[in-house]
Parts: C-alpha cells; sequence; structure tokens
C-alpha cells in the first residue's frame, strides 16, 4: 500500500511507520520537521515538511497524490480534522484517526466496561482536575464529530482511542514518576485510597493495532478502544512495579480532598502522581478482539523492557522529583496526626 501519515515521528507514530515500512508499504509521512527520526528500509519513505493546520501546506503535500490509506496521529480540535478532511477527501481509500479515550471520560455517565458507543455522552461540568484532560477530551471529541460527519464512501473513517500508552522512550515519562521514587527506597505518597482500576498499553501493542486496522475491512466506519487486558489499581500497580525491580515499597496514601490542597499536587512541567484516575476506568476490547485479533503484551514482560530502557538510556528526571523532600514531609505529618 501507499500510506499517508500526518505525523509519523512520534512516540506512537514513530513505531507505526516502522511498522508499515516493515510490511512492505510505501509510506510518506507529513511532519514540522522540529524531530528527528531514523527508520529501516528508509527507501520506501517520503518525508514531507509542512503546518498540519494550513491547508495549503496539506494540500502541498499531498501534491495531487491518492493514496490507499491516511493516518492522522497529530490533530488536537476540530479545527485540525477539517483541514484533514478538506485536504485529504477523495485522496485516500481509507483515513484512520488517533483519538483517545479521553472522549469517555469527560462524562460522569460513562459505565463500565466503558464501550465504543459511549463516546458522545453528555460532558461533566468543566473539572480541570480530570486526569484524562478536561480539555483534550473536549477537542478529541470534536475533531471525532468532525470525521463522523465527514465519513462516506469517499472517505472511509476508522477511529482508535488509546489509553495511558507507556514503554521506552514514553516522552510523559509517567512510569517513570514511580519508578524513580521506588529506587529511591524512601515511602511512596500515594493520593486517594490507590484503589480505582485502569489500564495502560504498550507502545508496540497500541502502534500494532493501528497497523493492523488496514488489514482488516470490518473496521471502516469503526471506533476501537485500544488498551492493555490487564487490569489493576494504582496500589496493585505498584506492588507489581516494585517486583519488577525487586524492590520492596511502603505505600502510605493521603486522602484526596487532602492531596488536592498541596503544592506537590500539580506541575506545570507535566504529569505528577500519574495513574492516579479517581474512578475506575476499565475499557471493554470485545470489538477490537473481535475485528482484527488484537492481543496485548502481559505487564510484566513490557514493563521490563521499559525499566530497562529507564536505567541505560533516560537521562531526565520524573516530573516533580525535585519536590521530593515535600512529599516525604506530607507522610511524617500524616503519620504523626494524632488519632
Amino acid at each position: 500500500m501507499n500510506v499517508f501519515i500526518i505525523g509519523g515521528t512520534g512516540f506512537i507514530s514513530g513505531r507505526l511507520t516502522q511498522i508499515l515500512l516493515d510490511e512492505g508499504h510505501h509510506v510518506t509521512i507529513f511532519t514540522r520537521g522540529r524531530q528527528s527520526a531514523s527508520f529501516e528500509d528508509a527507501d520506501r519513505l517520503g518525508h514531507v515538511h509542512g503546518d498540519r493546520t494550513s491547508l495549503a501546506s496539506l494540500r502541498s503535500a499531498l501534491d495531487g497524490r491518492v493514496f490507499d490509506a491516511a493516518y492522522d496521529m497529530i490533530a488536537y480540535d476540530g479545527d485540525d480534522s477539517r483541514v484533514a478532511v478538506e485536504a485529504l477527501q477523495g485522496h485516500v481509500g481509507r483515513f484512520i484517526h488517533c483519538s483517545t479515550i479521553s472522549v469517555y471520560m469527560i462524562s460522569d455517565e460513562v459505565r463500565c466496561p466503558i464501550t465504543e458507543d459511549q463516546h458522545n455522552l453528555p460532558a461533566m461540568g468543566h473539572w480541570p482536575r480530570n486526569p484524562f484532560g478536561m480539555d483534550y477530551g473536549i477537542n478529541k471529541r470534536a475533531c471525532e464529530n468532525v470525521l463522523w460527519e465527514a465519513h462516506g464512501v469517499d472517505f472511509p473513517v476508522t477511529v482508535l482511542r488509546p489509553t495511558f500508552v507507556s514503554g521506552p522512550e514514553d516522552p510523559t515519562a509517567r512510569d517513570y514518576f514511580w519508578i524513580e521514587r521506588i529506587l529511591d527506597g524512601r515511602p511512596l505518597l500515594v493520593p486517594g485510597s490507590g484503589d480505582h482500576a485502569f489500564q495502560q498499553i504498550y507502545i508496540d501493542d497500541a502502534a500494532r493495532a493501528f497497523a493492523d486496522v488496514l488489514k482488516f475491512e470490518a473496521t471502516r466506519g469503526e471506533a476501537y478502544n485500544v488498551v492493555g487486558d490487564d487490569i489493576y489499581s494504582l496500589n496493585e500497580y505498584l506492588q507489581r512495579l516494585a517486583a519488577v525491580l525487586a524492590c520492596s515499597i511502603e505505600v502510605v496514601n493521603v486522602p484526596q480532598y487532602l492531596f488536592d490542597r498541596l503544592p506537590i499536587s500539580t506541575n506545570p512541567a507535566g504529569d505528577v502522581f500519574p495513574f492516579n484516575t479517581r474512578r475506575t476506568t476499565v475499557f471493554s476490547l470485545e470489538k477490537i478482539k473481535r475485528d482484527i485479533a488484537y492481543r496485548s503484551t502481559p505487564f510484566e514482560d513490557w514493563m521490563r523492557k521499559t525499566v530497562e530502557w529507564y536505567r541505560d538510556e533516560y537521562e531526565g528526571g520524573s516530573f516533580g522529583y525535585g519536590r521530593r523532600t515535600e512529599e516525604l514531609d506530607v507522610i511524617q505529618k500524616l503519620r504523626t496526626k494524632p488519632g
């Protein structure tokens, strides 16, 4: 196939690009040119630079060509998707959009296991602390609504909704937040009860799901949850992560309402105390398993690879670790509080 990717060098899209090349496809990626990437089988790779928010730029990148499929990995609001539709309609055999489970999680009416038909339930009141990103979910819903309106014979749409994507090279470093703290051997401060269930997805499984939808005609006009089979609470996640690290841990839970008052509960640089979902969020995998024979990698298998990468190659720290002593001070105060 001849495939066009808006994006193509990012966390998911870079791996997607390599999978498609490995499978013998010809791939053209469209990026701003700010992020370098190297690929094997690059003789079948084209790279065009431009601005995805500009209709003229995207049309220029297409240069009148017709592609068997196109992926949009970096649409973040309805205008992004409108530009993609206007530029690509009539130029692609099918269109695959990278969405997010956040389209569900801006509603307080979703019911677990969360199925793909719950994506447009009424939104809750604006909640700045929504752990799934309130504005992010609103804007990604807008993307989907534009695409579903455009969906048709000359623009068949497929939507994939990944959960927390983890693994080596994760730009959010969510897992490293906890890895770094476990490795320092001191107690872990956990917001709330830590008992709410959630799911992650290993980066290689996510990229594979995006590639595999091209192989199945049944995926046209459909949306899919892209999550791992493993379901665990934050407390269980920490125990399993500690086992991979061969460490023992002490967890100290702080009531959520008290935690939210702490200066360390937010960080403008990135996600702190990740996987504190504040409610159970379990997603159905029935549809994606039926339509593309999807299977996920067990937690312990992919986490070992992730830990190895952080230990051997990662040079940064986790968000908020510079204020680790404040976390420990909170723990000490909780321990000494009367009653």
